[in-house]
């Protein structure tokens, strides 16, 4: 933006900043384009045992973002920031919004979900980790991936382990939709394994393996089970390679 459209666009803000005051997340329009302005949570009530520390949280996001888009990360771009909010350009649907689509056909599914994983094997080699890159907070348009919500943050000093936590989120996010069939899922974790570091495919499989006793343990449940479960039995079932 210009100066002079620059300020133009920050007054805009500080009156949406008034009328939305404490707004988590709030979507609006400046001059035909999308944008969100996001704020520090308020809670209350239990929430402030679970996250003590919101405003903290909301600091280390908007460091993360601004520092990872330096870094040539597909990230959306922060436009403007102060101390207590910053505004993200829009950078379209989630997959998840996109898979749910029923006009999308499968052809269409897979490039998406294979476009999304090429995105968090790159982010990988980088030596980077996303900490929850489920699809809902993965944003694909003509190809190319954004990610979302950078805030969930592990302090294991365990790269593996932060790198597989990485794709067993992600593949329980596909999991976890019913719009997204078996066969897709075990084509996405087929192309997965193709393309990135064995060491990470080896690792995950290792894991699945160490935990398969929960799987025999809550098989039983499976004619009630909801939605988390669900998605557990398929990671299990999809995901593993059992080794003859």
């Amino acid at each position: 933006m210009e100066s002079s459209s620059n300020a133009e666009f920050q007054a805009y803000v500080k009156g949406i900043l008034e009328k939305q005051k404490g707004k988590r997340v709030y979507k609006f329009n400046y001059q035909g384009k999308s944008y969100w302005l996001k704020q520090p949570e308020r809670l209350s009530g239990v929430w402030l045992l679970l996250k003590p520390h919101p405003k903290k949280s909301f600091e280390n996001e908007l460091m993360t973002l601004l520092d990872l888009f330096k870094q040539g990360v597909p990230v959306p771009k922060v436009v403007y920031h102060e101390k207590d909010f910053f505004v993200l350009e829009d950078v379209g649907m989630s997959i998840s919004q996109w898979v749910d689509n029923p006009n999308g056909s499968e052809e269409q599914k897979f490039s998406i979900l294979s476009d999304a994983s090429q995105a968090l094997i790159g982010l990988h080699k980088k030596g980077l980790v996303h900490g929850r890159p489920a699809i809902r907070d993965i944003v694909w348009h003509n190809s190319k991936v954004i990610f979302l919500d950078f805030e969930s943050r592990s302090k294991s000093q365990n790269k593996d382990w932060l790198i597989v936590r990485d794709m067993l989120f992600f593949f329980d996010s596909l999991c976890h939709k019913k719009t997204i069939s078996d066969e897709l899922i075990k084509e996405i974790a087929l192309y997965y394994q193709t393309h990135c570091a064995s060491r990470n495919w080896e690792i995950m499989q290792n894991y699945l393996s160490r935990f398969r006793w929960v799987y025999y343990l809550l098989l039983p449940l499976k004619p009630v089970a909801k939605k988390d479960l669900i998605s557990i039995y398929r990671l299990f079932t999809l995901l593993y390679r059992k080794e003859k």
